[in-house]
Parts: structure tokens; C-alpha cells; sequence
């Protein structure tokens, strides 16, 4: 236990440094790229993208971790529901803080005080869906438990293509479109380059993988905080078992790893915030984080779980709440 902790611990760190050092973390960057006024944040995307598909297919292929595709997040309602309907919401929460479930960790690292405030929103939403998880695996029920055995996972069982192939397809577009991103205008305050950074976040998949058996996501760590702070009211106000199953806590240390790489990287390294704070209102941040983190365990992952790790291995589940959470920011940034 104490080592599996310690090494998610360390592993956070390695990726929270990659965040860092990337720049991704900046409300700014953020904002900008559901805007559509700034790309700093799609060419890193991209780019670790590229980087943690060679990873995943190297450690599949020589044991290192199962990196198993991800199944579609169901609400009963019809196929992919809960993809879309918690990628929106993703993508909405991102746009009003200017954060992702892993990037506000380094926010709080940082000192970016917006953070702070979509941290206290992570954590409700976190809370709220931990209480609502059974409602909604028995809302789903059997018919989304069949939908999810059926359906194929990923883009090469659809459309019937070699993965190999569809790799050198895949990096080939990411090149293309990393290509015609490079041209716009770069950033304020970067400490690199948007490869570069997608590079390092990139080397902090490779060290989850390595250390955990696990690739990057973030999003569960809030479903467990939220559990531990069940179980512990359940434990104060004895209305509930003291005994029996505990939550995990292994994507916990993951988050701690992060935010403490990347307050040790802030201490050592003097830098700016890339593009400068954004000016967002605590109340906006906190009802931003709320529905960024529900929105994240309704879609089964975040931006580093789906984004990152899942369309690396090609989910169909994955590319789905990643477009649906680029349509949630993008739409609800062209209106506010």
C-alpha cells in the first residue's frame, strides 16, 4: 500500500512538473484555446497525444501496463450519453475557471488564486458525485452494462484497420494540424515551445506508466476525496458502518505528486504566468469547478484521462467526450 503510494506519489510529481513547465496550467492559455484565439494549449494537447500513443503501444507490448482502452460512459439513456453529456459539461467548467481537473492542481501550487476557488468546486462536485454514483450505475442498469460489453471500444474494431496503420495515420494528422497551429500567434511568458511541452507531458505519461502501471488521469482523484469525506462524516455522525470496504486512494497521491512537483518547480524556477492571470470571480470559479469535475467522472475521465491517455489508445469513448468537451468550452465561450 505504502509503495503503491508513494510511487503514484512520485509519478504525480514527474507529470505535474510536465504541466508546469508546459504551461497549460494558465487560465489564459485556456480560455484563449476555447476562444479560438490561442492554440498554445491544443499544440501541447496534440503533441502529448502523439507522444503517449508511441508510449501506451510500447508498454502494452512489453508488459509494462495493460493500457486498455476505455469503455463508453452510459447513462442508460443511449449509446455514449454520459461521454457527451459529462464532456459538455467538462468542457463548460473549463472555459469558466480556466482549469482542468489536473491543470487547477498546479494552479494551487502556483499561486493562481482562481485556482484556489475552482479547487473548492472540484472537491463539491467530486462529493456530489460519489453520493450519486449508485443512483446513476442503477439508473443505467442492464441495459447500459449491455450496451458497453457490445459495443466496439475503438476506432480500429469500427472501421476494421490494422493499429499500426492507424498509427502512422494518426501522427501524421497530429503533425498536420500541430503544422498549421505552429503559425498563429505564440504566447506571452512561455518557458517552451507547445512541443516541447507536449514532450514533457509526454515523459510524464511514460513515468505513470512506468511507476503506477497506469496512465495519466486526474479526474478520479476527486471521486476518492469525495468518498473519504463521506466515509469520514458517516464515521463522526455515526449514521453509517465504520467498517468495511475503504476508498481507494492511489489517484489522491497522484494529485498530491502534482501539486507538489509543481510547487517545487515554481520555487526553484523563477517564471510568469503565460499570458498573465485572467480575471475570473470566485463565485464563477467555484460553480466552474463543481461542474468541470462532475462533468469529468459523468464522462468516465478529464482531459488527461480521455484527452491524453484514452485517444492514445484509440477509444471511441474517449475521441467523443474530447469533442464533446472542446463544443462544451467553445460554445459556452462564444456566448460568455
Amino acid at each position: 500500500m505504502a509503495t503503491t503510494l508513494t510511487s503514484s506519489t512520485i509519478a504525480g510529481a514527474i507529470f505535474g512538473s510536465a504541466l508546469t513547465l508546459s504551461g497549460v496550467y494558465s487560465p489564459w492559455i485556456i480560455i484563449s484555446q476555447m476562444q479560438n484565439s490561442n492554440f498554445h494549449m491544443l499544440q501541447t494537447f496534440l503533441t502529448a497525444s502523439g507522444c503517449s500513443t508511441i508510449a501506451m503501444i510500447l508498454a502494452r507490448k512489453y508488459g509494462i501496463a495493460p493500457c486498455a482502452p476505455r469503455s463508453q460512459s452510459t447513462l442508460g439513456m443511449f449509446p455514449y450519453d454520459g461521454n457527451i453529456i459529462g464532456g459538455l459539461l467538462l468542457g463548460g467548467g473549463m472555459t469558466l475557471t480556466g482549469a482542468c481537473p489536473g491543470t487547477v492542481l498546479v494552479q494551487i501550487a502556483t499561486g493562481i488564486r482562481s485556482g484556489c476557488f475552482a479547487f473548492v468546486g472540484a472537491i463539491l462536485g467530486g462529493t456530489l458525485y460519489s453520493m450519486a454514483k449508485p443512483y446513476l450505475v442503477s439508473r443505467s442498469g442492464s441495459r447500459g452494462a449491455e450496451a458497453v460489453k457490445d459495443e466496439p471500444r475503438t476506432v480500429q474494431q469500427y472501421v476494421g484497420m490494422k493499429e499500426e496503420r492507424l498509427v502512422l495515420v494518426y501522427e501524421a494528422f497530429l503533425v498536420l494540424v500541430l503544422l498549421l497551429a505552429g503559425l498563429t500567434e505564440r504566447a506571452e511568458n512561455v518557458l517552451f515551445p507547445p512541443v516541447v511541452g507536449g514532450l514533457l507531458i509526454g515523459v510524464g505519461q511514460v513515468a505513470s506508466l512506468v511507476l503506477t502501471g497506469s496512465a495519466v488521469g486526474v479526474s478520479t482523484a476527486y471521486e476518492q476525496l469525495g468518498g473519504a469525506s463521506k466515509l469520514a462524516w458517516r464515521y463522526v455522525s455515526g449514521s453509517g458502518e465504520k467498517s468495511g470496504s475503504r476508498p481507494a486512494y492511489n489517484s489522491i497521491a497522484f494529485a498530491g505528486g502534482i501539486v507538489l512537483g509543481s510547487w517545487v518547480l515554481s520555487q526553484v524556477l523563477d517564471f510568469k504566468v503565460p499570458g498573465g492571470e485572467a480575471p475570473i470571480a470566485e463565485s464563477t470559479a467555484i460553480l466552474g469547478g463543481f461542474i468541470m469535475v462532475l462533468g469529468a467522472r459523468i464522462a468516465g475521465g478529464c482531459t488527461s484521462g480521455h484527452g491524453i491517455s484514452g485517444m492514445s489508445t484509440f477509444s471511441v469513448a474517449s475521441i467523443i467526450s474530447v469533442a464533446a468537451m472542446f463544443s462544451g468550452g467553445m460554445g459556452l465561450a462564444f456566448f460568455v
